[in-house]
C-alpha cells in the first residue's frame, strides 16, 4: 500500500503524480493516484504511459512514465493504509462532499494528514465545521491550500506546467508545523529557490485563507462575460485569462478584487490584490492597472475557455466558483458589508447560469451547509481559525 494517496485524475492530480515519481529517490514516499469516483476506471488505464513535461517557466523538458503500481481505485484500501492523502478534485459540492464524508468514516484517521487543493472559497466554512464536529478529526490534520501547487494543463501525453514560488496553507492541526514538514517533504526541490520545499508553503490562519481565492471574479466574471459567451456560442476559443480579459471587462473584475479585500477587512484580516498575488505565486513584476498585469501573464496563463455552452456548465467555473460567490454572499450579509458590485455581478451571472442551463445544485452552492453554521462575525472567525476549540463560544469572545 502507498504512504500518500492523491485522489483526482485532473490536471492537478496528474501533473502531481509526475512530480513525486521525478523526485520519489529524494522524498522517499510510495504513492499512488485515485480518480474521485471508481467508475472512472477507464481513465486510470490510460495514465499508464510516458508524459512528457514542459516547464513554462524555464522551458526544461523531461519525461515520466506512470505504470500501474502509481494508479489504483478508491475501493482498494488505499485510504486507510495511507498517511497522507491529497484531494486534488475542485471544490464542487456534489464532488466534495461524499469525499469528506468517506474520510470521516476511516479508523485509521488519527494521525493522517489530509491535504486539500484548491481549499476553495465556497466550501471553506463548511471543511472548518466538518473539523469541528468530527471528534476523531481533532488527532489528524487537515491542511488547505489557497489554490495549487502548479499552474498546469495536460493534454493527452504532454503536460504544460509552472510551479508557484509560494503557496499560502492553512493546517488545522494540533501539531501545524509537523503536518507541514510532511508535505513540504513531497516537493524536495527547495533548493532551486533557496526554500525549504518548492513550492514554498506560507503558513496563513484559516480566516485570511478565505479571502485570498478569487475564482468567482477571473474565472466566473470571463466566462459569464457577454462578449466572451458570443465566442463560446459561436465555438470560438480564447485564452482565458489573457484574451478574455478585455478593457471593459477588467474594470469590473477590478473593483469586484477591490470588495473582496474590503470584506476581508470586516472580519479583521487582510487580503492582497489579485496583481499582487500574481507578483507573488509567479514572480511577475507587479503592474498596478488590472488590465495590464494580466495582459502580463501571457506566458504563464495559457488555459483554453470552454469550447461550447455545455462544455461551460461541466465545468469549475460553474461548478466550484458559483458556490465561492454564494458564500461570499453569505460572509457579506453576516458582516452587514454591502458590496454593490458584487451584488449587481452575483445577480447578473447566476440568471445568465440558470439561463444556460446551470444546475440548482450548482447555483445554490454549499447553503444547506452554511445555514447549518452560526452567522456572526465572532463565531466564523473563531471557526475559521481553531476548529479544534472545544468551546468556540469562548474562542469567539477572544
Amino acid at each position: 500500500m502507498s504512504d500518500v494517496v492523491v485522489i483526482g485524475a485532473g490536471h492537478v492530480g496528474v501533473t502531481l503524480l509526475t512530480d513525486l515519481v521525478s523526485t520519489q529517490e529524494t522524498h522517499g514516499s510510495t504513492f499512488c493516484l485515485v480518480p474521485a469516483r471508481n467508475t472512472n476506471r477507464q481513465r486510470i488505464r490510460d495514465l499508464c504511459g510516458p508524459f512528457t513535461r514542459t516547464n513554462m517557466m524555464t522551458g526544461h523538458v523531461d519525461m515520466v512514465r506512470l505504470g500501474a503500481p502509481h494508479l489504483g481505485h478508491l475501493d482498494d484500501g488505499v485510504l486507510e493504509a495511507a498517511r497522507h492523502i491529497i484531494i486534488t478534485v475542485p471544490d464542487i459540492p456534489a464532488v466534495r462532499l461524499p469525499l469528506i464524508d468517506r474520510i470521516a468514516r476511516l479508523s485509521s484517521l488519527p494521525g493522517k494528514v489530509v491535504t486539500i487543493v484548491q481549499a476553495g472559497q465556497g466550501g471553506q466554512p463548511v471543511l472548518a465545521d466538518w473539523v469541528r464536529r468530527t471528534p476523531q478529526l481533532r488527532d489528524s490534520s487537515l491542511i488547505l491550500i489557497e489554490d495549487s501547487f502548479y499552474g498546469t494543463r495536460v493534454t493527452g501525453r504532454d503536460i504544460a506546467y509552472k510551479r508557484k514560488l509560494t503557496v499560502n496553507v492553512t493546517a488545522y492541526s494540533r501539531t501545524p508545523e509537523t503536518a507541514l514538514d510532511r508535505l513540504r517533504g513531497l516537493f524536495p526541490l527547495g533548493h532551486h529557490i533557496d526554500q525549504p520545499s518548492w513550492p514554498h508553503f506560507v503558513a496563513r490562519d484559516g480566516i485570511g485563507l478565505l479571502f485570498d481565492a478569487l475564482g468567482y471574479i477571473i474565472h466566473v466574471g470571463v466566462a459569464l462575460d457577454r462578449r466572451n459567451l458570443d465566442k463560446t456560442r459561436a465555438g470560438i476559443t480564447y485564452r482565458h485569462y489573457t484574451e478574455g480579459v478585455h478593457p471593459d471587462l477588467a474594470v469590473l473584475l477590478d473593483a469586484l478584487d477591490r470588495e473582496r479585500v474590503q470584506l476581508a477587512a470586516a472580519y479583521g484580516t487582510e487580503t492582497p490584490t489579485f496583481p499582487r498575488i500574481i507578483e507573488r505565486q509567479y514572480g511577475i513584476a507587479f503592474r498596478p492597472d488590472f488590465y495590464d498585469m494580466m495582459q502580463a501573464c501571457a506566458d504563464i496563463y495559457r488555459s483554453m475557455s470552454c469550447a461550447s455552452i455545455t462544455e461551460l456548465m461541466r465545468s469549475r467555473f460553474i461548478r466550484e466558483d458559483l458556490p465561492g460567490l454564494r458564500t461570499v454572499q453569505w460572509l457579506a450579509k453576516t458582516a452587514g458589508v454591502r458590496l454593490p458590485v458584487t451584488e449587481r455581478f452575483a445577480s447578473d451571472v447566476t440568471r445568465t447560469a440558470v439561463e444556460l442551463g446551470a444546475a440548482a445544485g450548482d447555483v445554490n452552492g454549499y447553503e444547506p451547509q452554511l445555514t447549518a453554521i452560526p452567522a456572526t462575525v465572532p463565531h466564523i472567525k473563531a471557526l475559521l481559525t481553531d476548529p479544534h476549540h472545544a468551546n468556540l463560544a469562548e474562542a469567539a469572545k477572544r
